[in-house]
């Protein structure tokens, strides 16, 4: 009976190679970035904030991406990218602070991934 047959042997694609990421010209964008943004309001302030966040991110400033996601989703009440990182961000600060076994930062850390958790609820359930 044919029921069992052997696995064909997958093809290796080879991966596309990532270019490596400049600090020095992403932070260089996210300066000329946050001149722009005291201009803005509404939609288009949402998404500089985001893309803030997402440039200091890559660039390994995770405070100040902490910061513009932050602003981005208290002012916009929305899930997305900015929602997922920071969650990420968060993740490894609570982690950092559980290793120096800093107890109030740790707690603080848990308290604002909560109150992500129960934002990512009320906006499923329509109530904000």
């Amino acid at each position: 009976m044919g029921l069992f047959r052997r696995k064909k042997k997958k093809e290796t694609v080879p991966k596309e190679t990532v270019p490596a990421v400049n600090k020095e010209e992403m932070l260089v964008r996210a300066q000329e970035l946050e001149k722009d943004l005291s201009s803005l309001n509404g939609k288009e302030r949402i998404n500089c904030l985001n893309e803030l966040g997402s440039l200091y991110y890559q660039a390994g400033e995770d405070d100040k991406a902490i910061e513009k996601y932050e602003i981005s989703i208290d002012e916009s009440k929305s899930l997305g990218k900015a929602y997922t990182d920071l969650l990420k961000l968060y993740n490894v600060k609570r982690q950092e602070a559980a290793e120096a076994k800093n107890d109030a930062l740790t707690k603080e850390y848990l308290d604002k991934i909560s109150y992500l958790m129960q934002l990512s609820k009320d906006v499923i359930r329509g109530k904000v």
